[in-house]
């Protein structure tokens, strides 16, 4: 195939994808809550349902893949065919629930292709209801350590994270975290984070990264070490108006989980005795296209 969309929705971020003439390129976002509101109604919620729909009923594309991941894999088996059979009804497209394992495989694809990492690099996906880490050697997975919690877990146990200004003790909140964590027998000196907007987050926050000297991809230009980095996430926790950066970006729904996430990326670099950050845009969408394309 020369032209389809991929629509990727998770516990709270949906996102479209377009390829086109052997590119990828982003053509729509979308916050929707989908873990908090089922946590609280035990069900998906019928309001986050009808922003799904709209969102992509508007994209206006004839050939969509559609995959869901983290909570509708917690969907109970009647529940999952009811979901799945309205989305068809609704949309007219066939819905996916990708699991754990494929996650992992179709982002670490697109993680460590066109790369040169030497040694034993992590690749996080990070989400806000899951976090999938896979630990590669010579360009092949060699460990995977699946965790079922993710940002909005974090801000849940931590509620202030969601504040305009954090007050929760941030060593306890870290070793908090740690608790959560599916930990993995090996460790690695670079954690590369995939799954969401993490060069949008560094960039939005004036982190002051460096230029990513591990290897020469515009899908990965940027690393940060460990220590700036633990020094402005205490920033963006205490020092930074969380109430200013939602309406600067109209952005709301994501940054209220950032400081969440952050949480998540934290603890896993203590796990694996991390020292360089990777950030990246890149998602499972790069996997699921190499597919796809040839189909």
């Amino acid at each position: 195939m020369e032209r389809f969309t991929i629509i990727e929705i998770g516990s709270t971020n949906t996102k479209a994808y377009l390829y086109e003439k052997g590119e990828v390129k982003s053509i729509g976002f979308k916050t929707i809550e989908f873990k908090n509101h089922y946590k609280k109604n035990n069900k998906i919620d019928e309001e986050d349902k009808s922003l799904l729909f709209e969102f992509i009923n508007g994209l206006n594309e004839s050939t969509c893949f559609v995959y869901g991941t983290s909570i509708f894999r917690n969907l109970k088996e009647t529940e999952a065919e009811e979901w799945i059979k309205e989305f068809k009804e609704k949309t007219g497209f066939d819905f996916q629930i990708v699991t754990p394992d494929m996650e992992n495989e179709f982002t670490v694809y697109g993680a460590i292709s066109n790369t040169n990492y030497q040694g034993k690099v992590a690749v996080m996906i990070g989400g806000g209801g899951s976090t999938e880490l896979s630990i590669v050697e010579d360009g092949k997975i060699i460990e995977k350590a699946n965790s079922s919690f993710g940002a909005m877990d974090t801000t849940d146990m931590f509620p202030d994270l969601r504040e305009d200004i954090a007050t929760s003790n941030y060593e306890e909140m870290i070793a908090k975290t740690k608790e959560l964590v599916n930990i993995p027998k090996n460790k690695a000196n670079i954690l590369i984070l995939a799954g969401g907007d993490y060069i949008y987050f560094y960039e939005e926050l004036n982190y002051p990264t460096s230029k990513n000297k591990f290897c020469d991809n515009p899908l990965q230009p940027y690393c940060l070490d460990i220590e700036t980095m633990d020094k402005c996430d205490k920033d963006f926790f205490y020092k930074v108006s969380l109430e200013e950066i939602c309406k600067r970006t109209n952005n709301d729904g994501w940054w209220r989980g950032a400081r969440g996430m952050r949480l998540c990326v934290k603890s896993l670099v203590d796990i694996l005795e991390v020292q360089y950050i990777i950030p990246t845009r890149i998602s499972m969408v790069y996997g699921i296209v190499e597919k796809l394309k040839n189909q």
